[in-house]
This record gives C-alpha cells, sequence and structure tokens, in this order.
C-alpha cells in the first residue's frame, strides 16, 4: 500500500527527456517492523531466549546452593554470577565478562562463529562458579539480574519502535520530497569514453603489475586481513571487476594483455590462498567442515567470482571459462572441486533456493543484501551472455525478499541480517553499506534504484556552496574501515566515498560525480578520483542488458602489445577502422603491435605514417611502430 501524500506532494515534474524512469515510485507504506519471514525467526530467537533465561533461573527458584546460582545468574547475563559473587573482584571479572561478550559478539558477526557468544557465556558462567567458592553471593543480585536482563530487552524492544516510528514519519517526508524529484538515469548510446587520465594509467598499471605475475606468485597482494574487505577475494574481484569495467568502456578494441590479467585473476580466485578461509568459517559458523567453499553459502566468494567472470565475458567477448573444470577449487592434491562458469553458477542458484529468504548467506548465518545483489548479478551476466534462465528460477523470490524483508519503513535496505536470530546489524548501513549496492539494482530495478539513490542524497550527501561533497558517516561500521581499493589504505574516508562515486557514475548523476572527484582531490590528491573512476553512465546496466555492439564485437581490434613497454589507454572500432592511444610504458620504445579481426586479405593504412598492411587469411596483421611519446594511431581499410 502505498503512502498517502497530498495535492501538493503528487505535482510530479515532467519526465526529462530520455529518462529510464518516468517517476520515483513512493516509498511504500510498511506497518509492520519485519516481513513475514522476519518475525517468523525473530519469535523463534525470543522463544529460545526465554528457555535460556527460564534455565539460567531455576537454581535462583530452587533455592540451590551459591554455586548453582552463580552459574545461572551468569546464563543470564554476562558476568552475573560474578556480580552475585559480589566484592572487588566480582565486580571487575563481572565486568571483564561484559566486555569479553562484546568483542565475541563482534567476532560472530566479522567471522561467523556461531558458537561464540553461548561458548562465553558458558564459560564465564562456570568461571563464577569456581569463583564464588564458600561465599553465600548477595542475595539482591537474585533479583537485579533478572531485572536488568528484562531491562535491557524492553529497553531495546523500545528503542526499535521508536527508531520505526521515526523511519516512518521520515518516510513521508522523503515521499513528499520524491513526488518533485526528477529521476536522473538517462538512455544513451553506448560509446568508448576518452582515453585514461594520468591517475587511471597509474592505477591500471598497478592492477597489470598485480595480474599479469604468474597465477603461483602473490608479490604486492597483502595478506593482513583474512576476512573482511581487504581480503584476497577482494583484492582480486576489485581488479577484476575494474580492468572489464575499463575494457567495457575504453578498450573494448584491446585484447592481448588486458585479456591474460582478467584470465590471471580469476584463475588466483580460485586459488586455495583466497577461499582457504571458508574451511574455518564452514567450522565454526556451520559446525561442517568443508573443502569445497561454493558449495553451501559463502556467496561473498562464489557471487563475486560471478561477476567477475560475467564482466569479463561481456567486455572481451571471449568465454575461457565454459570447459569443463576451467574452474577447480583444489584444496590438495586428493581433494578438488570442478566447476566451469555455469556450474559454479548453479551452486548460487541452489544456494538461493535453500532459504526461506530466498537470499543465502556470506559469513555463515548472515545475510547480506548487496553480496546477494552481487549474486543475482553474476545470474543475469550469464543468461544475458549463454541465454540461460538461471536469474527466473529465483527472481521472483529474491524480489520478495527485497520488497518485504529488506526495504526498511524510510526507504533505505537492511545491509546485515542474521539468517539464524532475524536481527540486522545497524553499523553497517550508513554511505557505504547502502550505496554500494545502486549499480546492482540498475540493471533490473530503476525506479527502485533512482528511489534509494534519491533518499541517500537526502539522509547522506549533498553538494556545498565550494561546489563539493558534504557527507554524513555513521562513527562505527564500515563508513570508517579502510578503502578495499588496497592503494590507499591510509585514508579511510575514501572507502564511502568510493562508493558514492560508483554509484553516481552508474546513476549519470553529474553533479555528485562532479563533487566527489572535487572532495577527493582537495582530500587525497590529484588523480585519486581518475583511480577509481572505471565506469560512465548506465555501465552495468548496459553490459548486462545490451552486452558488446555489433561494431566491437566484430570489428578490428589490437590483440598483441608488450607490457610494459606499451600502455594502451584507449582502444575503439566502428566496425571498419581501429583507433588507438599508446603510451610508453619505460621510455621510448619500438612497438610490436598485433592486430587481429581484419578483413582476410583487406589492406588497411596506419594513418600517422602511411604505412599499409595486408591482412592474412585469419585477418591478422603486425607492425612496428615507433614510440617515443604517447600517440593517436588510426588503422583504416583501404576501399
Amino acid at each position: 500500500m502505498a503512502t498517502v501524500l497530498d495535492d501538493k506532494a503528487r505535482q510530479a515534474p515532467p519526465s526529462p527527456a530520455g529518462a529510464i524512469v518516468s517517476s520515483i515510485p513512493p516509498i511504500p507504506d510498511i506497518r509492520r517492523m519485519h516481513g513475514p519471514i522476519t518475525s517468523g525467526i525473530l519469535m523463534r530467537f525470543y522463544a529460545l531466549q526465554a528457555v535460556w533465561f527460564l534455565a539460567g533461573m531455576l537454581p535462583v527458584i530452587l533455592g540451590m546452593s551459591a554455586q548453582w546460582k552463580a552459574f545461572g545468574l551468569g546464563l543470564v547475563l554476562p558476568g552475573g554470577g560474578f556480580f552475585f559473587a559480589g566484592g572487588i573482584g566480582g565486580v571487575v571479572l563481572g565486568l571483564l565478562s561484559v566486555a569479553a561478550f562484546a568483542v565475541i559478539m563482534f567476532i560472530w558477526w566479522a567471522r561467523g562463529v556461531v558458537v561464540g557468544p553461548p561458548g562465553v557465556l558458558i564459560g564465564t558462567a562456570l568461571l563464577s562458579a569456581v569463583w564464588i567458592k564458600g561465599s553465600p553471593g548477595l542475595a539482591v543480585m537474585e533479583y537485579a539480574v533478572p531485572l536488568v536482563f528484562i531491562g535491557l530487552h524492553a529497553g531495546f524492544a523500545l528503542s526499535r519502535r521508536a527508531k520505526f516510528n521515526a523511519a516512518r514519519r521520515r518516510a513521508k517526508a522523503h515521499n513528499a520530497a520524491i513526488a518533485t524529484t526528477q529521476p536522473v538515469m538517462r538512455e544513451a548510446p553506448i560509446a568508448a569514453s576518452p582515453e585514461m587520465a594520468p591517475g587511471q594509467i597509474g592505477e591500471f598499471r598497478r592492477m597489470l603489475d598485480l595480474a599479469l605475475q604468474p597465477v603461483d606468485e602473490w608479490k604486492g597482494f597483502a595478506f593482513n586481513d583474512t576476512w573482511q574487505d581487504g581480503a584476497l577475494r577482494y583484492q582480486i574481484c576489485t581488479m577484476s571487476w575494474n580492468l572489464a569495467f575499463g575494457q567495457y568502456t575504453q578498450l573494448p578494441a584491446f585484447h592481448g594483455y588486458l585479456n591474460t590479467a582478467q584470465e590471471n585473476l580469476i584463475r588466483k580466485h580460485v586459488d586455495r590462498k583466497t577461499w582457504n578461509y571458508w574451511y574455518w568459517e564452514s567450522l565454526w559458523g556451520n559446525l561442517k567442515v568443508s573443502k569445497n567453499p561454493v558449495e553451501i553459502d559463502n556467496i561473498m566468494l562464489s557471487g563475486f567470482l560471478g561477476v567477475s567472470l560475467g564482466l569479463f565475458e561481456t567486455a572481451s567477448g571471449t568465454s575461457p571459462f565454459r570447459e569443463p573444470g576451467s574452474l577447480t577449487f583444489r584444496w590438495d592434491e586428493n581433494t578438488a572441486a570442478p566447476y566451469n562458469h555455469e556450474t559454479m553458477l548453479r551452486e548460487v542458484v541452489k544456494n538461493f533456493k535453500r532459504y526461506d529468504y530466498g537470499w543465502f548467506p556470506c559469513e555463515p548465518r548472515w545475510i547480506y543484501s548487496m553480496c546477494n545483489l552481487v549474486g543475482r548479478t553474476a545470474l543475469a551476466l550469464h543468461d544475458a551472455r549463454h541465454g540461460t534462465h538461471m536469474v527466473e528460477e529465483i527472481g521472483d523470490r529474491f524480489n520478495q525478499t527485497m520488497r518485504d524483508e529488506m526495504l526498511l519503513p524510510d526507504g533505505r535496505i537492511r545491509v546485515c541480517t542474521s539468517s539464524t536470530f532475524g536481527f540486522t546489524v545497524p553499523s553497517l548501513s550508513g554511505l557505504f553499506g547502502e550505496t554500494w549496492g545502486i549499480r546492482f539494482l540498475t540493471p533490473y530495478a530503476p525506479e527502485e534504484a533512482e528511489r534509494l539513490w534519491a533518499i541517500l542524497k537526502r539522509d547522506f550527501i549533498k553538494v556545498n556552496e565550494n561546489g563539493e561533497l558534504d557527507f554524513r558517516l555513521l562513527p562505527l561500521g564500515w563508513d570508517t574501515r579502510k578503502p578495499a581499493n588496497f592503494s590507499y589504505d591510509q585514508w579511510p574516508e575514501l572507502n564511502p566515498l568510493t562508493m558514492t562515486m560508483w554509484a553516481a557514475l552508474e546513476m549519470g548523476d553529474e553533479p555528485i560525480i562532479a563533487a566527489t572527484r572535487k572532495s577527493i582531490g582537495t582530500m587525497y590528491g590529484d588523480g585519486v578520483a581518475d583511480a577509481i573512476s572505471w565506469t560512465r553512465a548506465n555501465t552495468m546496466r548496459d553490459m548486462i542488458n545490451t552486452g558488446l555492439p555489433e561494431a566491437w564485437r566484430t570489428g578490428p581490434l589490437l590483440a598483441k602489445a608488450t607490457y610494459p613497454d606499451v600502455i594502451v589507454t584507449r582502444a575503439v572500432s566502428d566496425g571498419h577502422a581501429l583507433d588507438l592511444v599508446l603510451v610508453p610504458g619505460e621510455g621510448p620504445t619500438e612497438a610490436r603491435l598485433g592486430l587481429a579481426r581484419l578483413r582476410p586479405g583487406g589492406q588497411y593504412r596506419v594513418e600517422q605514417t602511411g604505412e599499409m598492411l595486408t591482412a592474412d587469411e585469419q585477418g591478422k596483421a603486425t607492425f612496428v611502430l615507433p614510440l617515443p611519446e604517447r600517440r593517436e594511431v588510426s588503422i583504416r581499410p583501404m576501399a
């Protein structure tokens, strides 16, 4: 049921020319705090808590010994047994127990250690039973501990209700603003972007240096974060995606070492070094030994790898991972899980179907909206290129969960939800957590992308009078973590600004793009904004829904160049001719270039030198070009 708007709010502006969405839909009137699936899971969790509470209170109710009472009260509340023991030592140990429980709750979220919280409660309760020895304990704590437990949960419930009501009030204000807001996204022909800026060239070379080393070498990769957004899997997929985006937007007529780099990164993605973490997460989170990282859960590996595969196929027009066993997750010489692109994605489909939500976890028992949007995108890319129908198998349930379970009353999205207990982690929402998913919504739900983007701009970002971006960061959570682009880890604010840039680029929101670029330049220096900009308006939407235009798919291309001697910063074909921009990487050089997809036996002219080329029977030709500095090169067919 839609929120009712007054007459003034209904006066929407006319649709702008070329708008993808005619108008931004209002936020639905959400009258329940939780969707039906989440409500059922929460009721089960509250019932479990009630049983746990009663079990802890049983020694007090039955008048058992002080040691049993300490143990029971320690189950009811972290440190409860120590507080019951009394004395300075009991208070100190009680506070340490509270701190230990807070730490294990964070570890539970960060690592999926589901046995951690009950383990700490039981462990500290046992220690308090030993600590109390012959002391009778403080009788007042027999009442205080359960009252604190009840008071905390009552306070949490009242706080959640107050936040829910506040969100509903914000929804009314948002809807009034949305009704008079023009959509941002515009239809546009697919065209190659200008050549790489200097900041892009520097980042391009950094990525190529890492990707073109042998697959079993890891020089330059960071190993100091196994679990979170600095992990190998995210280093790899960030580069994979950016290289594919760069190929699609600036280098559609270049294969050569660019293809090799992307293939190498995908092979690194299936190397055990990248996914070894899953053995431990599965063990302590799912209580299951798993040497196959895509069989159960773990969309943060399978979904992200699936997007790398789909973007590479789309940008290059090649499919090197179609053969059986071309993606093999090998644990040791005796244990391996062989897949190809499609069969690996079949595991993604299977996992989507395993859960009532129709979404599935990253860390064990934690469902992230961004990761599930990535997983859906992986399926959509494969469907578009290969004619499969995997999205159809999961789409209705996926969309229903987005609408009924993950949409918040103020139009924002739940970022992280416990699949076992139903509650969310509010600190993960914010500029980073919610802008992240924008470009994965635009291909199939542009209306929802427009609405979420409009709301995020109202809540978190605006252009100030200096043309820079004013942005609001949440103090705890992802907004203040180090960035996941692995070039600038000394600048935490670059993380949410990067996500803002990516979303604004996909949306084609020029004022936000300009303001974000200016802020990044002011804060971090020239070239940094270029280094994180590999897309243009509608890039993800075009890559899924259109793919390579005919001219790019069939026209001449630069098939060979030597890295790092020759840096290709632009390569595009109109279907007949080929235009290149080349920069020497290690000083002046003689560039030996290999062309492909020429007209067999056809003659071509290098415009800048006048050299004539004749293609062989396979449509290939090579030539040597002096490259003392940046040079534009045009190869034209002769009539």
